[in-house]
């Protein structure tokens, strides 16, 4: 028996997530983050910019974020000291 893979368009991966956690924190800019930086899988469709991301691999991610990129992942950047 073949396992399916889960493929969403950025905007129904965080539909689906809602529907798992309706509180959830999680942007779809946070998710289109992560499929642009390459974080999880994801895959061109036709000609334009639409891409399908693997929805398991997100919640993946979301489960266990790699350290280094937790930090980054969320917008904290450094601040500058001079104002």
């Amino acid at each position: 028996m073949h396992d399916l893979v889960r493929m969403r368009f950025p905007q129904q991966a965080l539909e689906e997530l809602r529907q798992i956690d309706p509180n959830t924190p999680v942007s779809l800019s946070f998710i289109r983050r992560l499929v642009r930086t390459g974080a999880i899988p994801s895959v061109p469709v036709g000609a334009g910019k639409r891409r399908l991301l693997n929805f398991d691999a997100l919640l993946a991610y979301l489960e266990n974020p790699p350290a280094d990129e937790a930090q980054t992942a969320r917008g904290i950047r450094p601040v500058s000291e001079r104002w």
